[in-house]
């Protein structure tokens, strides 16, 4: 017998022999190093200077968290190199609106790992911001019911808390989310993108699942909110679980199978999914070979040069299913190089 087919034949007989076959324990390695990726993907993003919105800042975050994740100094140092020209005050971002405000999870995520005071300030101003004069329900005065606020302002109050160890923060973002996930999640345990546009987007989903994440890491057991903001992480992840694609992808539009695999949700799922099996908030049994799957078809999408293909480009809120379907798709587009970047850095923790 030739000697490669007795190696072939050898390791499926042990996975006969263990009582897993051989699929299932392809399912859970590794085709692709996330580690390698991100990198990949970081050397994109550190080069490019223009069009400072909150893709590119979501992305500029993405590789603080990956650098801590793969204890890669390097990469903390290319994102700090980055945010110079806003410590000399040669640039300044925009306030007033969730897209503009959300730029302080970029220096809140490189204060709590370096502790220097000068990417404190800013980052905290756009946070109150948000909450200078707050609605009567006790919601940010730029809530607008689309599900993007999910993340917009969920996110940059949770990384405000993470700086500062504010209850305030912590609250804002828990309330924030309540209120969006009892006004916007369906039965389905998916999201729409506004409430008068019944269309499961796949990104709008994408913001939904990773706020509901980066808050659920770090809400207390015994918060008033944790017990119904669990129950919705859970029951959207069972959903997107029955709707992640045979390719391993999720999609455009998530009850749309023919619609186009798109990077950036299934990115923001990926890290949503195994940020919850590394938490043990999900069970690692049930969900990893998803996450697996998911990881080693996303992974393909990214180039040589650190691009990723396949991202829908910006997306306002429309009632048309066209709207959504016929959407152009970019390579390179940072919405989809920040959702890379998240799922990298949870990928690379993921429970071995």
């Amino acid at each position: 017998m030739d000697k490669k087919v007795k190696i072939v034949l050898g390791i499926w007989m042990m996975g006969v022999v263990a009582g897993i076959p051989l699929l299932a324990q392809q399912k859970n390695e590794f085709e692709y190093e996330p580690q390698e990726i991100g990198r990949r993907v970081v050397s994109h993003i550190a080069k490019q200077r223009v069009m400072w919105r909150y893709q590119r800042v979501c992305a500029y975050y993405g590789a603080c968290r990956l650098s801590e994740a793969i204890d890669d100094q390097g990469i903390l140092q290319q994102m700090e190199e980055c945010y110079g020209p806003f410590l000399e005050g040669k640039r300044s971002p925009r306030r007033g609106h969730v897209d503009y405000n959300v730029f302080g999870i970029w220096p809140l995520e490189m204060y709590r790992q370096t502790g220097k005071e000068q990417y404190l300030k800013l980052a905290l101003e756009l946070a109150d911001d948000e909450y200078k004069n707050p609605r009567e329900d006790g919601l940010s005065e730029y809530s607008r019911f689309w599900v993007d606020d999910m993340y917009m302002v969920g996110s940059l109050q949770v990384q405000a808390y993470k700086a500062t160890n504010d209850k305030v923060y912590l609250d804002r973002a828990a309330l924030q989310l309540k209120v969006y996930c009892d006004s916007l999640q369906k039965e389905n345990g998916l999201f729409f993108h506004r409430e008068d546009v019944p269309f499961y987007w796949g990104r709008g989903n994408g913001w939904a699942a990773a706020a509901l994440t980066e808050l659920l890491m770090v809400l207390p057991e015994d918060h008033e909110h944790y017990q119904s903001l669990s129950k919705a992480y859970k029951k959207m992840m069972v959903s997107l679980k029955n709707f992640q694609g045979e390719d391993g992808m999720w999609h455009q539009l998530l009850d749309y199978p023919d619609s186009f695999p798109e990077t950036s949700c299934t990115g923001m799922f990926l890290f949503a999914m195994a940020s919850g099996v590394n938490k043990r908030i999900l069970p690692e049994s049930e969900y990893k070979p998803t996450v697996m799957k998911a990881w080693n078809a996303l992974a393909s999408y990214v180039n040589d040069k650190g691009k990723t293909k396949n991202v829908c480009i910006g997306t306002n809120a429309r009632n048309s299913e066209w709207h959504y379907l016929k959407r152009f798709r970019k390579t390179g587009d940072f919405h989809g190089q920040a959702a890379v970047l998240w799922a990298t850095g949870a990928m690379a923790e993921l429970v071995p």
